[in-house]
C-alpha cells in the first residue's frame, strides 16, 4: 500500500469518527441541524471526491448515494428522523468496513458479500420518502428491508490486524516538535562541552546540571507528544449508547465534561475496553425503564456523565448514572447463590466489601443472559485492565439514586516519580501517586505510637487510627535488631479508598524511575507493578500499593474514621498544614491541599524578567514568590563558593481562576494538623494558627495575587 492511500484512510477515518459524532448530536438537537449536517456532508463528500483519482470504485459509489442522501438534507427537503438517523448511520457503517478492509489487504473486495447494493436501494427510499410519512408512520422504507425504527444498529468493529495499523499513527502539533529539536540541539552542545572540559574542570558542576535541565524539558516534552485528549475515546460513545437503549428498552441520553484532559496513548486505548464494558453496564444493569423511572418520580430519560480530570498525579474517569443503584442485599444474595461466598462470611461483610463481589469473576445480577450482559464477563475484566496499567476502580452507589464508577490511572507508565525506600536491606519504590505523607517515630515513641487491636496494629495519625503494615515482615525480609534501630518511617499510602501506613527501615531521595516489566516469576509473586534502575545502578522493584494491602489483609477502619470527622466538625477549625520558615524565626503555613511538590532547584534554572523570579516548570513558566528574600541570601552563599539550591514549594490553586505558583522557603519544618484562630486587634490582618502549641502564619490567598504577574510576564 502507497503513502498515499495510508493518508486517504487516516484522513478518512478520522471524517467518518467525526460523522459519528455528528448522528448523535443531529438525533438530541435537530434545531442545530445546519451546522451538523454540513459536517457529515463534508466528511462524506471528501471520501467520494477522493476515492476517484485512487480508484476504489466501490467505496465512490456508496459514498455518492449517501451524499445523493445528505443533500437532500441539507437542503431542507427531509425531516430528521430516526429512521433517517439509522440509515445514515448504516451508511457510516458501510464506508468504515471498506475502508477497513482497504487497509487491512489493499483492495475493496471480490467476495460474493462484498456488496452494497441492498445499502444503495435504502439511501435511496430515505431520499424519496415522504418527511410527514416517515415521521408519522416510519416504515416507507421497509419494502427495501430497512430495519424498523428503534432495532440497534450494530457499528462495524475494525479487526485486530486493522486496528493495530491505525495504532501506529499519532498526531502531533508541529510547535511540539519543534521544541523537540531545539531541546535535542541543547543536548547534543551540552555533551560537546561536558566531553571538552572534562570531568576534572571547574566548570563541570555547571554542565552536569545544565544536563539535568535539558533532559528534564525534552522527557517533558516527548510525554506531552504522547498525550492525547480523553475526548478521542469519549467520541465512540454516544452511538454505543444510543444502540444498547434501544436495544435494551432505554431512554438514555450521554453528557461528557473534562475531554480535553490529557492521557498517554498507550494508556488510552488500554482503557478503552474496560470503560466500554462499564458503559454497557451502566446502560443494561444501571438505567431503569422509562416506565419504572416515572413511576419512581424521576425523568423518563436516564443520563450518563462521563468526566475526566486530573487529581494528584493521575488521571480520573468517573462515569456516573442517575438509576436504580446496586440493591446490596441482592448482590450479597447473588454472590452465595453461585457459591462466590458463604452465608457466614455474607453476614459479616460491610456495604463496601459488599460492593467489591461485583468485581469477581462469573457474578452477574443479570436475570437472563441477553446479548448485552448475563454471562459474569464484564467489571472483573474491567478492574483486571485497568490495574494491569497501574490504575484502580473504585465503585459507589446509592438505591434510587444512581452509581458512580471511578477509573484511577497513571498519566503515563513509561516514567514516573516515585520515593526510594529501604526495608529488610533492599531497595524499593513506592510511587508518589499513592503517597499521602511520610512520619518517622523515633525509637524511644516505638512502644507507645503503635496501638494493638486484636492481632491488628494500629497508629494514631491526627485523632485517625491508621492500619500499620511493615514491609519487612510481609516479604519476610531480615529485620533489623532493637539495637540497631533509630526509629522507624512510615509512607502513608491510599489505593483504592484504603489508606494504611507502610513501615521501612530507611527513606532514600525520590526519582524519577523508568519503569521496566517484570519477569513471570516476579509477577506471580503479586505484589510488585515493576522493576527500575535506579540512579545509584542497583535494582528496585516497584510496590503495587493495592496488593500490598490486599496482602496484609487491610481493611478500612471505617467506622473510626467517620467517629474522627464528627470529632473534626465540632472542635475548632483544624486544617492539616504544610509547616516552613520563609523569613528568620517566623513560622509560616501553607494548607496542605495547596502544595502539589516540593522541588529543590538550582539557582542556575531560575530565570528574572521584570525583576521577578521566574522558574520553568515542567513546560510552565512560574512564577515565584520570595516573601523572605531568600534567593538574595542563597546567591551571596553560592559567591562564597558553597553549593547551594533553593527549596521551593510547588502550589495550585483549587479553581480555574487560580494560577500555579512556586513559593521559595528557607526549609520545611513539618506536617502537621494546627487550630485556626479568630482573628482579633493583636493579629490584625494575619491569619494564625496554633500547630504543635507554636503560633503560625497561614497563607491563603497567594494564588489570587499571583495571576497578574504571570499575565504580565505573558
Amino acid at each position: 500500500m502507497d503513502d498515499l492511500t495510508k493518508e486517504f484512510i487516516a484522513e478518512s477515518q478520522e471524517g467518518l469518527d467525526r460523522m459519528e459524532r455528528c448522528l448523535t448530536e443531529l438525533e438530541t438537537r435537530p434545531g442545530d441541524g445546519e451546522q451538523l449536517v454540513g459536517e457529515i456532508f463534508r466528511a462524506v463528500h471528501t471520501i467520494k471526491g477522493t476515492t476517484g483519482f485512487l480508484g476504489f470504485e466501490r467505496l465512490e459509489k456508496l459514498a455518492h448515494a449517501g451524499e445523493h442522501l445528505l443533500g437532500a438534507l441539507r437542503e431542507g427537503k427531509l425531516a430528521v428522523t430516526s429512521d433517517l438517523i439509522s440509515g445514515l448511520l448504516r451508511l457510516m457503517d458501510g464506508l468504515r468496513a471498506i475502508l477497513t478492509l482497504i487497509e487491512a489487504t489493499g483492495s475493496e473486495g471480490t467476495r460474493a458479500g462484498d456488496d452494497d447494493t441492498a445499502l444503495i436501494e435504502e439511501l435511496a427510499a430515505l431520499n424519496v420518502a415522504s418527511p410527514v410519512v416517515a415521521a408519522v408512520a416510519g416504515t416507507a422504507a421497509s419494502a427495501v428491508g430497512q430495519k424498523p425504527t428503534g432495532a440497534a444498529v450494530a457499528p462495524v468493529t475494525m479487526s485486530g490486524n486493522a486496528a493495530a495499523l491505525s495504532d501506529k499513527t499519532l498526531r502531533i502539533d508541529v510547535e511540539v516538535l519543534n521544541r523537540m529539536m531545539n531541546l535535542v540541539g541543547e543536548l547534543v552542545l551540552t555533551r560537546n562541552q561536558m566531553l571538552q572540559s572534562g570531568v576534572e574542570a571547574t566548570n563541570f558542576p555547571e554542565l552536569a546540571r545544565r544536563l539535568d535541565s535539558v533532559t528534564a524539558d525534552l522527557r517533558e516534552t516527548v510525554m506531552q507528544a504522547r498525550m492525547q485528549p480523553v475526548g478521542n475515546l469519549f467520541g465512540k460513545f454516544p452511538r454505543m449508547v444510543r444502540d444498547l437503549a434501544q436495544t435494551c428498552g432505554r431512554e438514555v441520553r450521554i453528557e461528557f465534561s473534562g475531554q480535553e484532559t490529557g492521557l498517554d496513548k498507550s494508556l488510552l486505548e488500554a482503557i478503552k475496553d474496560p470503560l466500554t464494558h462499564a458503559v454497557r453496564n451502566a446502560v443494561d444493569h444501571g438505567i431503569e425503564a422509562p416506565a419504572v423511572r416515572v413511576m419512581a418520580g424521576k425523568p423518563s430519560e436516564g443520563c450518563l456523565r462521563l468526566r475526566a480530570f486530573h487529581q494528584s498525579g493521575s488521571v480520573v474517569i468517573e462515569l456516573a448514572d442517575d438509576g436504580a443503584g446496586i440493591a446490596i442485599e441482592r448482590v450479597l444474595a447473588k454472590a452465595v447463590e453461585r457459591g462466590l461466598v458463604t452465608p457466614e462470611q455474607a453476614e459479616g461483610m460491610t456495604e463496601r466489601e459488599a460492593l467489591q463481589l461485583i468485581f469477581l469473576p462469573g457474578f452477574s445480577t443479570a436475570a437472563a443472559v441477553t446479548t448485552v450482559s448475563g454471562r459474569g464477563v464484564g467489571m472483573d475484566v474491567v478492574r483486571a485492565n485497568v490495574e494491569k496499567v497501574g490504575g484502580s476502580v473504585e465503585l459507589e452507589s446509592k438505591v434510587g439514586v444512581g452509581t458512580t464508577l471511578r477509573l484511577r490511572v497513571p498519566l503515563t507508565l513509561a516514567i514516573v516519580p516515585a520515593l526510594v525506600v529501604r526495608s529488610g536491606g533492599q531497595s524499593f519504590a513506592l510511587p508518589q501517586s499513592a503517597l499521602v505523607e511520610l512520619v518517622y517515630v523515633p525509637k524511644r515513641d516505638e512502644e507507645k505510637a503503635i496501638e494493638r487491636m486484636a492481632a491488628s496494629e494500629l497508629y494514631r495519625l491526627r485523632e485517625r487510627l491508621l492500619p500499620v503494615v511493615w514491609l519487612d515482615r510481609l516479604l519476610g525480609l531480615e529485620t533489623r535488631d532493637g539495637e540497631d534501630r533509630h526509629g522507624f518511617y512510615m509512607a502513608v499510602l491510599e489505593a483504592e479508598g484504603c489508606r494504611y501506613g507502610l513501615v521501612v527501615d530507611d527513606l532514600l531521595a525520590p526519582e524519577e524511575i523508568v519503569v521496566k516489566p517484570l519477569s513471570a516469576v516476579l509477577k506471580e509473586i503479586g505484589l510488585f507493578s515493576g522493576a527500575t534502575v535506579l540512579g545509584s545502578g542497583m535494582l528496585a522493584l516497584i510496590l503495587d500499593v493495592a496488593a500490598t494491602a490486599a496482602r496484609a489483609g487491610v481493611k478500612p477502619v471505617e467506622e473510626v474514621i467517620e467517629e474522627a470527622e464528627v470529632v473534626d466538625h465540632t472542635a475548632a477549625a483544624e486544617v492539616s498544614l504544610l509547616v516552613f520558615e520563609d523569613r528568620a524565626r517566623e513560622r509560616t503555613a501553607l494548607p496542605l491541599d495547596v502544595v502539589e511538590r516540593i522541588e529543590s532547584v538550582s539557582l542556575t534554572q531560575i530565570e528574572y524578567a521584570g525583576g521577578r523570579p521566574l522558574l520553568q516548570y515542567r513546560g510552565e513558566l512560574l512564577t515565584l514568590r520570595d516573601d523572605g528574600r531568600v534567593l538574595e541570601e542563597l546567591e551571596v552563599a553560592q559567591g562564597r563558593g558553597a553549593e547551594v539550591s533553593a527549596t521551593v514549594l510547588i502550589c495550585g490553586g483549587a479553581g480555574k481562576e487560580m494560577q500555579r505558583m512556586g513559593m521559595v522557603v528557607r526549609r520545611v519544618l513539618d506536617v502537621s494538623g494546627g487550630t485556626l484562630l479568630e482573628r482579633d486587634a493583636a493579629s490584625g490582618e494575619m491569619e494564625l494558627a496554633l500547630v504543635k502549641e507554636k503560633l503560625t502564619m497561614v497563607h491563603r490567598e497567594f494564588s489570587v495575587k499571583a495571576a497578574p504577574a504571570w499575565k504580565e510576564v505573558a
